[in-house]
């Protein structure tokens, strides 16, 4: 009788018991990445949050968008926050913003990026581009430093893609690739209710 509640209780702990790693994609196109290392294969895969929509993204988002770490979010927050020139946009939801952001940022929502968003002019007017709907010029534009969760996040190069679509000039974007997980995780206040 015990080893018949064994077995069920082994059966389903491997059914999909969250005690046991559960597999799940890299990226939207691989499951894993296998290499030889010394004649010997190799593979790495991964467990946790399922992909898509946790997918991990890669350091370089697009072309002319600089990829920073911590210290220089913290150099951008001294030099061009605090002057006036540039912003570091938080694009999670309002609700999540909200409970803690990197101090100094703003919350402006993927969807306000969308190119069907109808306000999206008033957006890019916002943010310093002048005639966004015939002529635009950015040359009044905010630099702008973009992060979302973190690196499985895809909301980031979302935003910066319909940003680069609109015309916003990539040396003007840079993004954030830790976002406010890594953020957090290394030890760096958030504020609250920004």
């Amino acid at each position: 009788m015990v080893s018949v509640r064994r077995a069920v209780i082994a059966a389903g702990l491997a059914a999909g018991s969250p005690l046991v790693a559960q597999s799940s994609a890299i990226t939207e196109g691989a499951t894993t990445f296998a290499f030889s290392l010394n004649g010997v294969e190799m593979t790495v895969t991964r467990s946790g949050p399922s992909c898509p929509s946790s997918c991990i993204q890669p350091i370089s988002i697009a072309p002319g968008v600089e990829t920073l770490g911590e210290l220089e979010v913290i150099a951008f927050l001294q030099n061009a926050v605090s002057t006036g020139t540039g912003l570091l946009v938080d694009v999670r939801m309002p609700g999540t913003f909200s409970s803690g952001s990197v101090p100094g940022s703003v919350n402006v929502p993927l969807a306000t990026f969308q190119p069907d968003n109808p306000y999206r002019t008033d957006l890019l007017s916002a943010l310093g581009v002048s005639n966004p709907e015939t002529a635009p010029s950015f040359a009044g534009a905010f630099s702008l430093v973009i992060f979302g969760n973190g690196p499985d996040d895809s909301t980031a190069r979302d935003a910066i893609r319909h940003l680069l679509g609109a015309g916003y000039p990539p040396a003007k974007i840079k993004y954030y690739r830790g976002g406010a997980s890594t953020w957090s995780a290394l030890g760096l206040n958030i504020s609250v209710g920004q």
